[in-house]
């Protein structure tokens, strides 16, 4: 898909319209096309090499109604004054250091993730866009390559590959993708030696959850989409260290992934056919490495089982779906559970055998509504928990319920004695020990891992970094 509406017009003159809180661009007579108006938020940058350049302001309009042009960029470049009104709109006058090393910045186009946006939103958006700036500061935006991916396995193969492995100079990866992805890039990439500079990640969320993205820009996620803050942080953030835990899983462990067996063929939308072509994949597996969640019970069955074409069609919402499946078993996991908290020496066991939610989390949000931790800030590093004993569908329901409520879950409490358990730890052990392997899954960032009976799952911070990650810098 390309959109032939994205091009950069000239304008004498911008207005700005308080009424209606948008800019408008005043076009010559001569012009060939006419940009809509846009609001603050939909706003990407202003481009001002100098003072004395024309700056050009960039936008982005998203109308998923408009199935011919559901994104549209908006490039405007003016010989008249930027109204005040776009005081709080990011000026760019040059490249950010992640961007600078055109030959060293890899655009990875995840295909699989979320809805298939990947592929749309390059051509439709960020190829213009790097063209627009390419032009307005008078630096080269050529990517270093662009990784289309053709399989489950191509951001794995990608990051496996020497030019990151052994780069002697910094590698830029932006990552058009969800939450996936970059997972697989946390347990794909191997530096070769100590001196091997961190890769860094700019993430462009195109997922479901976007837990990710969401929790490092949650102080921003006032106004502006996902789209316009990850493209504002593009041109614009810095890079830091990622914070990072690890998984370590006993022997017997396997990842375990669901294809359809005929990639080809037409996802039939009966959930029971859906489920019935899918072939199931697994791998062993000693330890995985992520940013954002390691689960067992209750999160890690809906991630689990949301896991099919027919599902996955519903975007965020399949997550719903299976939730209100598994809400009507209510089952009890069984495991022996104990954490270290923060600051402490040894371990605690929880004193119960069963359980219906074991989350630790290195974020605030699994969802850009949904606030799994409020305590959390973005790169603070602290491991929370997130853990409760099975109260049946009614309380599950409305703990969780609460979580879109700005976290407030994190204070329920009953009458009974039974409440929402909310603790900073640095570690966690979960041996488990259900009889059906359905129940005996644990989830790393989105990966489910199979748990043999008996085998226990360890969570620690990894004090090592391994990657950067791109932020706005209003959020460090």
């Amino acid at each position: 898909m390309s959109d032939p509406s994205s091009v950069l017009v000239y304008a004498e003159e911008l207005t700005f319209d308080d009424d209606a809180g948008t800019l408008s661009a005043n076009l010559p007579d001569t012009a060939s096309s006419e940009n809509p108006p846009l609001t603050v938020n939909q706003i990407i940058a202003i481009l001002s090499p100098s003072p004395s350049a024309q700056p050009v302001v960039l936008g982005l309009i998203e109308d998923a109604d408009n199935q011919d042009a559901p994104l549209q960029l908006v490039a405007i470049q003016t010989s008249g004054d930027i109204p005040a009104q776009l005081a709080s709109v990011p000026r760019v006058a040059q490249l950010p250091t992640h961007l600078a090393h055109t030959a060293s910045v890899d655009y990875v186009l995840s295909t699989k993730a979320g809805t298939g946006r990947a592929v749309p939103f390059w051509e439709a958006v960020l190829r213009p866009l790097l063209r627009f700036v390419a032009q307005s500061l008078s630096q080269d935006t050529e990517p270093g390559r662009v990784v289309v991916t053709d399989s489950d396995d191509s951001v794995r193969e990608y990051a496996r590959g020497e030019h990151i492995a052994a780069a002697l100079t910094p590698r830029t990866i932006v990552l058009l993708s969800g939450d996936g992805g970059v997972v697989d890039l946390l347990n794909s990439s191997t530096p070769d030696a100590e001196s091997t500079p961190l890769p860094t990640i700019v993430l462009i969320p195109l997922g479901t959850g976007n837990a990710l993205f969401n929790s490092l820009h949650k102080p921003l996620l006032t106004g502006p989409s996902e789209l316009v803050l990850a493209l504002r942080t593009l041109l614009g953030g810095v890079a830091t260290p990622l914070p990072m835990f690890k998984a370590s899983f006993p022997p017997g462990s396997r990842t375990v992934k669901y294809s359809s067996r005929d990639t080809a063929a037409e996802t039939p939308s009966d959930v029971a056919a859906a489920e019935a072509q899918l072939h199931r994949q697994e791998t062993e597996v000693g330890a995985l490495y992520g940013g954002i969640v390691a689960s067992y019970g209750f999160h890690a069955s809906i991630v689990y089982e949301s896991d099919t074409p027919a599902y996955r069609a519903h975007g965020a919402a399949r997550f719903g779906m299976v939730a209100q499946e598994l809400l009507k078993t209510s089952h009890p996991y069984t495991a022996q559970i104990a954490i270290r908290r923060a600051g402490g020496d040894g371990l605690e066991r929880i004193p119960r055998d069963t359980h219906a939610y074991v989350l630790s989390t290195l974020v605030s949000n699994l969802e850009r509504t949904f606030t799994i931790s409020p305590k959390s800030r973005p790169l603070d590093g602290q491991l929370r928990l997130v853990h409760f004993a099975p109260l049946g569908p009614e309380r599950t329901m409305e703990a969780m319920m609460k979580a879109y409520d700005d976290g407030k879950h994190v204070d329920v409490a009953w009458d009974d004695g039974q409440r929402i358990h909310y603790d900073d730890i640095d570690e966690i052990t979960i041996q488990v020990d259900d009889e059906d392997e359905r129940w005996r899954k644990a989830c790393i960032d989105g990966t489910i891992v199979d748990i043999p009976k008996g085998g226990t799952v360890r969570v620690q911070r990894e004090e090592k970094d391994r990657f950067n990650i791109v932020v706005d810098s209003r959020v460090i």
